[in-house]
């Protein structure tokens, strides 16, 4: 017998909103999944996507509110959300979707402090509902490292995020809104090869264009000398999505945009007696990777996503979770209390 599809309320019809509801409106028989639901105030913005739908065959039922949830038939109620609505409102958001029983998917950032990552972890507990954050450069990130085990010691990591400023996003720092991402994949390193401790917290920030800090500088400094920096800024005329690191014997580039990553490690004494080695994930889907994932932890059926993705790390640990994501959380709360505003 055929799985029944699992329904879902994006909340939000925004431009993450969209692009989840195009992604699974786009891949629903292969996922077993369909948009049911989608929550948007704006009256004008929500009549235009229903008659788009509408003309794809896809029958989605437009609501401005979670309140009126209860005027969706059984049919069509959903059994898992997707916020995706301005980061200002991320939490209060997720914990309406837990309290109406539904499993939820969170946009980054999942709040603004470690205990909002607290609180929704012992809201997902208690509602026995499964909770993930949308940070996609974990899925680039284990699809680009798989099975790499590069030797353990002080590394380096040096990070270059940023783009043009957008408006939309200046409802939130550019350490929530960019950097999220460089500190996380560092938390998820660490996770695996247990980086030393790290000893010191600097950074330094502007705030420009948004009334927030628009571009920032964060030093991370281990404890065997090991050191990360992350440089993030919404003020660029281009994007760049980029990593530099080194290690004992080896040193890599990571391309987040172009989603490749070249590593060199030693195999002589000599200056060039470097082998080199290539890794390109060029039809990379990581909104998709993202979905699944989630279907799949609702389901309990995860075995496919071990097979194909703990080469480079337990899924206990890749999946965003609130759990997971929690000491991203504290380093940005210890990065926020000690920035140096420069004027």
């Amino acid at each position: 017998m055929a799985q029944e599809y699992l329904r879902f309320v994006v909340v939000g019809a925004g431009h993450m909103g969209l692009n989840h509801i195009k992604k699974i409106n786009s891949t629903e028989d292969r996922i077993g999944a369909r948009v049911s639901v989608v929550v948007e105030p704006d009256e004008l913005r929500a009549t235009a996507l229903a008659r788009e739908f509408a003309g794809q065959g896809k029958n989605i039922k437009f609501i401005s509110n979670l309140g009126q949830l209860n005027q969706v038939g059984a049919t069509d109620y959903p059994d898992a959300a997707i916020v995706a609505v301005p980061a200002s409102i991320h939490v209060e958001t997720a914990a309406a979707c837990l309290t109406q029983g539904l499993h939820t998917l969170v946009e980054k950032p999942l709040g603004f402090s470690a205990l909002d990552c607290r609180d929704l972890e012992q809201k997902s507990v208690a509602s026995k509902k499964i909770v993930h954050v949308g940070l996609l450069e974990r899925w680039s990130l284990q699809s680009l490292w798989s099975d790499w085990r590069p030797k353990v010691g002080p590394w380096t990591i040096n990070s270059v995020r940023s783009g043009p400023f957008v408006p939309r996003a200046a409802d939130t720092d550019v350490i929530h809104d960019l950097m999220i991402h460089d500190i996380d994949l560092f938390v998820l390193l660490d996770s695996v090869f247990q980086f030393a401790p790290v000893t010191k917290v600097r950074a330094w920030g502007r705030k420009l264009r948004s009334g927030l800090i628009d571009y920032a500088i964060v030093a991370l400094d281990m404890e065997d000398g090991g050191m990360a920096r992350f440089f993030a800024s919404r003020l660029s005329a281009d994007s760049h999505r980029n990593w530099e690191m080194t290690g004992p014997d080896w040193h890599a580039s990571i391309d987040f945009m172009r989603r490749s990553l070249k590593r060199f490690e030693r195999v002589g004494r000599d200056m060039n007696a470097f082998e080199a080695k290539e890794k390109a994930w060029i039809a990379g889907d990581p909104l998709g990777l993202e979905i699944e994932a989630f279907i799949r932890s609702i389901r309990g059926d995860t075995s496919a996503l071990l097979k194909e993705h703990e080469d480079f790390c337990p899924l206990s640990k890749l999946l965003p979770t609130p759990q997971n994501v929690l000491r991203t959380h504290e380093i940005i709360d210890e990065v926020l209390s000690c920035i140096q505003l420069l004027s």
